[in-house]
């Protein structure tokens, strides 16, 4: 394939209760992206939705839109793996802004022979002043955010607001864990990192590109007491269940430490669970 030549992409993206506004943003921004070509494909779980194609004159990508209740993210997640047309494929988050070159730079790494799963720079925007908890590391992951900076780095797992695979390395039945991920409204997660280390597991790298930048935008209510210590629950849950410490990973700062009283019960809690639940 010439340099000069966009590379064909799929970039996908699943809405279950997120609300139109913020679906709308999303979609505008991954019909936006220069660099590639293709088409982006939209797992619509409400499916009385009256989003479509003609809300996006001037489209660069072909906007599919596929209406289908389903069990939960990684259902939606594999459902657009089954529809893509492409080999290298991007996922979204309903709630996250891709920039206009997010696609093509994670495409200018996933098209090297020993990388099968490339992840985004994910930056918050709050809806108003961080709450005071995320300044702790573990409490800050639960956003769904990662920001190494602006390089392109080895790394070992991919979140789940911006990331791209190249499904043409992988075996063609490789799926997300259905087990794993937010499903019924339930915070559960873990499937990214459960596919990142299978396919590592291939013998493939994963990395972590600085350059394809996604802004994630936190919901109001997801900024109180009561949605944090439910995502740390929910958190505690799918590390147990992928047979990981009962701790939150990653090197820990000041604030980590100093706010560790406010947010180990919750996880500590939730791996309980996970570890003795069925």
């Amino acid at each position: 394939m010439s340099s000069d030549k966009p590379r064909a992409v799929t970039l996908t993206l699943t809405r279950f209760a997120e609300p139109d506004s913020l679906v709308r943003q999303s979609l505008a921004h991954a019909l936006a992206q220069e660099g590639v070509s293709g088409e982006v494909v939209f797992v619509e779980q409400q499916v009385d939705s009256a989003i479509t194609a003609d809300d996006f004159p001037g489209a660069k990508l072909e906007l599919r839109i596929v209406r289908r209740k389903l069990a939960g993210l990684s259902a939606a997640r594999n459902l657009a793996l089954d529809e893509a047309r492409h080999g290298l494929i991007m996922f979204l988050d309903a709630d996250a802004l891709a920039a206009p070159d997010y696609a093509a730079q994670l495409a200018a790494k996933l098209v090297n022979d020993d990388v099968a799963v490339a992840g985004a720079r994910i930056v918050p925007q709050w809806p108003g002043n961080p709450p005071a908890l995320a300044k702790a590391r573990a409490v800050y992951d639960q956003y769904s955010l990662l920001d190494l900076g602006g390089s392109t780095q080895p790394y070992h797992r991919v979140v789940g607001a911006g990331f791209g695979v190249d499904m043409g390395k992988l075996p063609r039945d490789f799926r997300f864990d259905e087990n794993l991920g937010r499903r019924d409204g339930r915070l559960f997660g873990g499937e990214e990192s459960d596919f990142t280390t299978r396919a590592r597991a291939l013998g493939y790298r994963s990395l972590y590109v600085g350059s394809a930048v996604v802004t994630h935008l936190i919901e109001p209510e997801r900024t109180g007491l009561g949605w944090i210590a439910k995502r740390l629950v929910y958190a505690g849950h799918g590390r147990a269940k992928m047979g990981g410490a009962p701790s939150p990973g990653g090197k820990r700062t000041n604030a980590d430490w100093l706010l560790a009283p406010l947010y180990v019960p919750p996880y500590a809690i939730g791996w309980l669970w996970g570890k003795f639940s069925g």
